[in-house]
């Protein structure tokens, strides 16, 4: 099988513009979108938002390969790093794994000693073959451990090439001035094809595409979210990216793929906003409400969209407030003739509430 890099057409990565246009409109539009809705959250809510994306994109990156981080570490990480904006000697492996987004997201220009700095991060406190360098040995890149002839999916060029490869690679980057998405798209595919590292090349990769975006302005959700959740097209939008084609790699359907999961993060991040914005309207909207229903609410509302859809019970509430069954009642009954809730028409035990919104 003749590899893209074995042909003439190597390193000439192109895309169908006419195809990308829309889709690149409909992104500005959803960015605008988001950045509205932001702006009407208070400070710390924004902070929060960055907080989460920032959390997602490590634990979700990660697991797209499989490995499983702890949320609750990562985000302690996160804010320390935060906290601290400078890059020093780390001790736990989820400091170092915050470190590398946090750096990923300050953008600026790309250069080998970065990257190897992000390969050091990323398997701190672990033994991987040429930790911090690039790759001694070939790889093999197979759907399983098993690497027969049939299971090949792609084999990267030949470690002696890496180095040249990869400055060819960082001296495009540096002068590229496509649309944001489509370079964070090509320098994604083109670095994933190199594949300079002996490990973690997909983890750098997904950070090399927050770098892009940051040189404007860091993405406001997690795209790794969203491509952990269509990661077998991801897979396969990454192998149909290398096709020659009139003296050109014809990259065209990884960056429609790749607009297309950057929509769809942004659809999502949106909702969630807009979530956001709602609560906030509906506790401005219904003051009156005591002090132990503002809580139980709000604890609802901390769960999360999907939850406060489902409404809330006489037990629900109770639970929530260690008060009893006909109190809860009282307190529902009372929310409902405020107008902040609405009784479902099943009666007795099967009695819900639904918030007004």
């Amino acid at each position: 099988m003749t590899e893209i890099w074995q042909t003439s057409c190597w390193p000439h990565f192109t895309y169908n513009e006419a195809l990308a246009a829309p889709l690149l409109l409909e992104i500005a539009t959803r960015q605008g979108e988001l950045t509205g809705l932001q702006a009407g959250l208070a400070p710390a809510e924004r902070e929060e938002i960055i907080l989460q994306a920032m959390t997602r994109e490590a634990v979700h990156s990660f697991g797209i390969e499989g490995v499983k981080l702890d949320a609750v570490e990562i985000e302690v990480s996160v804010v320390a790093s935060m906290k601290a904006r400078s890059f020093g000697a780390v001790t736990r492996r989820s400091d170092a794994v915050a470190e590398l987004m946090l750096d990923a997201r300050t953008g600026g220009a790309l250069n080998a000693e970065r990257l190897m700095r992000w390969h050091r991060l990323l398997f701190h406190g672990m033994e991987v073959e040429d930790l911090g360098a690039w790759r001694g040995f070939d790889l093999v890149i197979a759907k399983s451990a098993r690497a027969d002839r049939e299971e090949v999916l792609y084999n990267p060029l030949p470690h002696e090439r890496v180095a040249d490869e990869m400055a060819a690679f960082l001296g495009w980057l540096a002068t590229d001035t496509s649309p944001l998405p489509i370079r964070a798209a090509l320098a994604h595919l083109w670095f994933e094809s190199i594949h300079p590292f002996s490990d973690g090349n997909g983890r750098i990769g997904r950070a090399i595409i927050e770098l892009v975006f940051s040189q404007e302005a860091a993405l406001p959700f997690s795209l790794s979210r969203q491509i952990e959740a269509e990661k077998k097209a991801y897979y396969t939008a990454l192998q149909a990216g290398r096709v020659a084609h009139d003296g050109q790699i014809d990259a065209t359907a990884f960056v429609q793929w790749f607009l297309g999961a950057v929509l769809s993060a942004g659809k999502v991040a949106s909702d969630e906003v807009w979530f956001l914005v709602q609560r906030n309207r509906y506790f401005m909207e219904y003051r009156s409400m005591s002090a132990r229903q503002e809580m139980v609410l709000r604890h609802l509302f901390s769960m999360g969209a999907a939850r406060v859809a489902l409404g809330v019970s006489a037990k629900a509430y109770g639970k929530i407030s260690g008060v009893s069954a006909a109190t809860a009642t009282r307190d529902l009954v009372a929310l409902e003739g405020q107008g902040a809730l609405r009784r479902s028409a099943e009666g007795g035990r099967s009695t819900r509430y639904f918030f007004t919104l």
